[in-house]
């Protein structure tokens, strides 16, 4: 699934592609219930003739932001893509929606399982969730995480994910910064150490700078066609299979219905 350092590689490939300066001509929608707001109907009318300003992201979203002071959102869902095209290419079959260009090219949203979700909308602060900082700003601090684990019986892991947190991080980076801070996902997010927290903080950066930094290597090298999905992570997500770190096989398990995985040695349950 998209998470924060699959959509900044997407952000990044369509700045690449010099999407900002470029309006939309056509919007083809090919799945009406990715159309989140406003109606179908609107949405595809609402869209020709503005021009696209920058790229941007919060969390897990693109935003372009238009000359119309809207801002047509894009949420990649769990296999979700995007990518500028030339006109005369043949087009993707997962590819569900297309957005025409006033140059001649198209914007491509691939979208195979159809999680993907769009917004136009004029209210950008109401129209997305409460979402915490960016986990690679200044405003994600030891502090700040102390002050939302503090008191707090929920586990580390299940804190981690909620986007209004510590915005952009999903499962698999989750696992990767617990990984990598030698803290169990399962561990009383409100029992962590300042040592701790600070630990977690610091992998959580570095999971994501070394993630990113991978994309980018990868974009330069594949360009105009970059993969949209690497392994970016240590930590195996395969049971049994031994831990980088020590050999300990690694634990597969659940923390509030989502896949973990994590080794019972580097991570033990309790501090």
């Amino acid at each position: 699934m998209p998470e924060l350092p699959e959509v900044e590689n997407a952000r990044r490939i369509l700045l690449r592609a010099e999407l900002p300066g470029r309006s939309i001509t056509r919007a083809n929608v090919g799945w009406a219930p990715t159309v989140k707001l406003p109606s179908l109907e609107d949405f595809v009318l609402g869209l020709p003739l503005k021009q696209i300003l920058s790229v941007n992201r919060r969390g897990k979203y693109i935003l372009l932001p238009l000359d119309s002071d809207e801002t047509f959102i894009i949420h990649l869902g769990m296999t979700g893509g995007v990518s500028v095209q030339p006109s005369d290419r043949e087009v993707d079959p997962m590819v569900r929606h297309t957005f025409s260009l006033d140059d001649g090219r198209v914007l491509w949203f691939r979208d195979s399982r159809k999680f993907g979700h769009l917004w136009l909308t004029s209210d950008l602060p109401s129209t997305l969730p409460p979402l915490g900082p960016e986990p690679l700003s200044d405003d994600l601090t030891v502090d700040y995480l102390s002050a939302r684990f503090r008191d707090r019986n929920a586990p580390a892991k299940a804190l981690l994910l909620e986007q209004s947190v510590v915005a952009g991080l999903g499962n698999l980076y989750v696992d990767e910064s617990l990984f990598q801070a030698h803290i169990n996902p399962t561990r009383k997010a409100g029992g962590l150490t300042t040592a701790e927290l600070e630990s977690l903080k610091d992998c959580i950066v570095n999971s994501l700078t070394i993630a990113i930094a991978i994309y980018d290597r990868a974009r330069d090298e594949h360009w105009p066609d970059p993969p949209s999905a690497l392994h970016t992570w240590t930590v195996p997500r395969t049971e049994g299979e031994p831990c980088p770190k020590c050999g300990t096989p690694i634990v597969a398990l659940r923390v509030r219905a989502r896949g973990t995985f994590l080794c019972p040695s580097c991570q033990p349950p309790e501090s």
